[in-house]
């Protein structure tokens, strides 16, 4: 019997800070689906199921917010990382009780620990 992977969709502009993070977050158990934009994550959302949002707030084309809010009318109990540099508890607040702030620049160990709370928290 197959286990069905984790999907954490990782929506960040940096090439180098997504490819990096995303190589260090895949597991067995988890599948990354990485892309720059949200338009890219729009695209995801409407094809495949996913199980995490990790999406940084600046993007190229538009707000990680607004890609939030439309990830929450597939899935409004999914859970959902913002990240920024900027002080996110309000906005992770408005967005709702699956929305959390993570502060840039942060470690991976930071990272690692709060997307494994949430993949825990999720089965």
């Amino acid at each position: 019997m197959t286990v069905k992977p984790f999907v954490i969709l990782y929506v960040e502009d940096n090439d180098f800070v997504r490819e990096s993070f995303a190589e260090l977050l895949a597991t067995a158990d988890r599948r990354i689906v990485c892309v720059a934009d949200g338009a890219g994550a729009r695209e995801v959302l409407r094809e495949q199921t996913v199980d995490l949002l990790v999406t940084d707030i600046n993007l190229p084309d538009g707000s990680g917010l607004d890609v939030a809010r439309e990830a929450f009318g597939h899935n409004p109990t999914l859970p959902v990382i913002v990240c920024s540099g900027q002080d996110l508890r309000d906005v992770a607040r408005s967005l709702g009780p699956t929305a959390h702030p993570l502060s840039k620049p942060f470690e991976l160990e930071e990272l690692e620990a709060l997307v494994e709370r949430l993949a825990r928290s999720a089965t």
